[in-house]
């Protein structure tokens, strides 16, 4: 536990007392010299640097790498698990911040009310101004910074309603996430997308990949899945199917080169169709399975 404060190296029971100490000494200052309070309220802050504990956070130290990586559906839950668990922890660190806040405060009032009793101090701004600072270590040392992807925290409830969509016979979903390493080289998930395949395709398909970016709304960002079909070049059957495809609601736009076509399947951005719902994505996800079973085996 001494490592995971900052200052001095003391052990918890001695930093307890020197830090009680210090407030006790410069509360009495306080009161007894009303007209000349700065060198009591010094005291008191210093007794907050006995208490000051190290910054705790689970944020890796990301290396810049982009591995995308082919990973299994039960990866993909493990990772929603984990998600789902940081942001249970995150809301039980300030349930526990606020019942540190609540404890420390009545030990306040009954300091206040006894140094008014038997002082005359009275004062608002020596009851307001000293509660304050004896809630500073509660308020602001020892708090647990929780970090999660953000794009993949931000992106998969989207997912999750495509891979919840039933598909046809005959085609497969095949998850991917982007990795990246931290300082001791273990991986760190970034980011995801989904690969639609036939189990049977054609020679020139590759696969129709559904992916996510953030779009700004008028209340905040807001996701939006859209699907890209890749073939091998531009000359093939699947390629001119998919750019010929018009599925009511959706934009097709064909591009890519001569050694990968791409045909770009989305969402109208009129209106709300900046925003893709799970109800969109689940749609998404029925087009493109659509798409999939008009090309030739």
């Amino acid at each position: 536990m001494e490592k995971d404060f900052r200052f001095f190296d003391l052990g918890q029971s001695s930093r307890l007392v020197l830090a009680g100490g210090l407030f006790a000494l410069g509360l009495a200052l306080q009161i007894a010299l009303p007209g000349f309070v700065w060198p009591g309220v010094a005291l008191v802050i210093a007794g907050w640097f006995p208490l000051m504990l190290r910054k705790a956070t689970n944020k890796p130290d990301d290396q810049g790498l982009e591995n995308w990586r082919p990973v299994t559906i039960a990866e993909i839950d493990r990772l929603d698990d984990s998600l789902r668990e940081t942001k249970k922890l995150r809301r039980r660190s300030m349930s526990l911040v606020s019942i540190l806040v609540a404890s420390i405060l009545g030990p306040i009032a009954l300091m206040a009310f006894a140094s008014t009793a038997l002082y005359g101090r009275s004062d608002l701004a020596y009851l307001i101004g000293n509660a304050c600072l004896l809630l500073v270590p509660a308020l602001f040392f020892g708090r647990v910074s929780f970090f999660t992807p953000g794009d993949i925290a931000f992106k998969m409830p989207s997912f999750r309603a495509v891979l919840a969509e039933p598909l046809p016979a005959g085609l497969a979903v095949g998850p991917y996430i982007r990795f990246d390493k931290d300082a001791a080289g273990a991986d760190v998930p970034e980011d995801l997308r989904l690969m639609l395949e036939l189990k049977r395709p054609p020679a020139d398909l590759v696969g129709v990949q559904i992916q996510a970016a953030v779009n700004k709304g008028p209340n905040g960002n807001v996701p939006y899945l859209y699907a890209v079909v890749l073939t091998k070049g531009r000359a093939g059957r699947s390629y001119d199917t998919a750019r010929r495809f018009e599925p009511e609601g959706y934009e097709v736009e064909p591009g890519g080169d001569g050694d990968y076509g791409t045909v770009v399947i989305r969402q109208h951005t009129g209106g709300t169709g900046y925003h893709t719902t799970p109800a969109d994505c689940k749609r998404l996800a029925r087009t493109c399975a659509e798409l999939l079973t008009r090309l030739p085996a």
